[in-house]
């Protein structure tokens, strides 16, 4: 008995021990100065593909549009790996990107969204809408989530519209369940909008060189990497970031890295 008496304690400890071994690992998160995620697991070899979009209605999608979608899910899928979108409500409101939109959720990414019109949260540091209009804004957003069968759990991941807060209007975001994200600072592939011949334009090719320049000088471990699903006028086909969506998973794939969505958390 005495046998039996040590060896089942002894058994108890390992059992306990494994399953500690096989816990999932926590995530650690990299924050700017308004509590916003902008890293994830640094140590970790991986990086965290998002996509945002939206439809200037204004203009009936001339500036700002979901066009880029299809090309973006058929890299990926050919490419194997999962991304993470956060488009405008508007978007899902138009009805050439609908389907888009239930292969985002078919195909296993990420759906989540990016306010409903695209608000301009701050400027400068200085608030610029109430809390009553994020939260009218964001029930439309989530009525348009809705429509294609998700709840709240499942798109609670969200990028503030324009990637631009202040502490008062990422409080109103979180106060409304939402847990927040940004792209990881140090790039330019947000800067797509910009137009050839302007003074502030910035090609694709610089665009891709800033990539690499990062990757060489601080690794991609746990970026959050910005691109665009959208076709800004004035640019050619060539000279759109998505394009090169292929080439930069494979060259990240080469140097070892993975890739991971919002699920993953």
């Amino acid at each position: 008995m005495e046998i039996i008496r040590t060896i089942i304690p002894a058994l108890c400890a390992l059992m306990l021990f494994s399953c500690a071994g096989n816990s999932q690992k926590e995530n650690v998160f990299e924050y700017d100065e308004f509590g916003v995620v902008n890293k994830i697991n640094p140590d970790e070899k991986c990086v965290w593909l998002v996509f945002t979009a939206h439809y200037s209605l204004d203009d009936n999608g001339y500036f700002e549009n979901f066009d880029g979608v299809v090309p973006v899910l058929n890299t990926l899928k050919e490419k194997e790996v999962k991304g993470s979108f956060f488009p405008t409500g508007v978007c899902f409101e138009v009805e050439k990107y609908q389907e888009a939109a239930r292969r985002i959720i078919k195909e296993g990414h990420y759906l989540s969204s990016h306010s409903f019109n695209h608000l301009l949260l701050c400027e400068e540091g200085r608030t610029l809408v109430s809390a009553d209009s994020v939260k009218a804004d964001f029930a439309l957003m989530e009525a348009s989530l809705e429509k294609y069968g998700l709840e709240k759990e499942q798109y609670d991941w969200l990028i503030p519209p324009y990637e631009t807060y202040n502490q008062e209007t990422a409080d109103i975001m979180r106060d409304l369940g939402y847990k927040l994200v940004n792209p990881t600072p140090g790039f330019k592939t947000g800067m797509d909008w910009t137009s050839p011949g302007a003074p502030n334009y910035i090609s694709t090719e610089e665009i891709l060189e800033g990539i690499w320049q990062y990757e060489s000088e601080n690794s991609m471990n746990g970026v959050i990497l910005l691109i665009h699903a959208m076709n800004y006028p004035d640019r050619t086909d060539e000279d759109r970031p998505y394009t090169y969506l292929g080439e930069i998973i494979d060259t990240l794939k080469s140097k070892g890295y993975t890739f991971k969505t919002m699920f993953d958390l």
